[in-house]
């Protein structure tokens, strides 16, 4: 093998990009003639890889240099902080997919054919679940590596 390293940060960035896509177009298909029982299989491999990247995606956040709050023992994630990291046009299109998640939601349970419904409301929870480390691993890591989001101690106010 070769001396180079594999950039774990881009490898999971691009494996979320694709698992996003994916999830798009399983999503896209549940509005076709597809068996719903292939559609099924397909979305459950997404949805193993979907948890695959986050708990990635939870390892390298508590391994990173990551804003907290708190004090002592008990100190949390600050995610305000790290939603601070996602740029404005993004940040508006995932709460564009929270808000179809949240209709997809609706709708499906809405929907008479159960098999079909089952598989549109799981493929359209994939897309929420490829998003959020899509979100972290290309807009929030590459800013904790480069120092812009270190934790601050918090001063006790007197």
């Amino acid at each position: 093998m070769s001396g180079t390293r594999l950039d774990w940060g881009r490898f999971l960035a691009i494996t979320s990009t694709a698992g996003f896509i994916a999830s798009a177009v399983l999503h896209l298909a549940t509005f076709t003639p597809l068996p719903p029982v292939y559609a099924a299989a397909v979305g459950l491999v997404l949805l193993v890889g979907a948890f695959v990247l986050l708990g990635a995606m939870i390892a390298r956040l508590r391994r990173s240099r990551a804003p907290m709050r708190g004090e002592g023992p008990v100190r949390m994630v600050s995610l305000r902080t790290l939603l601070g990291h996602i740029p404005e046009g993004p940040r508006r299109a995932g709460a564009a997919v929270i808000l179809y998640v949240v209709m997809n939601l609706g709708l499906s349970l809405l929907l008479g054919d159960q098999a079909v419904a089952s598989v549109r409301l799981l493929s359209g929870h994939l897309l929420l679940f490829y998003l959020i480390p899509l979100m972290y691993f290309r807009f929030v890591e590459p800013r904790l590596r480069d120092g812009d989001g270190a934790s601050q101690p918090v001063m006790p106010q007197k």
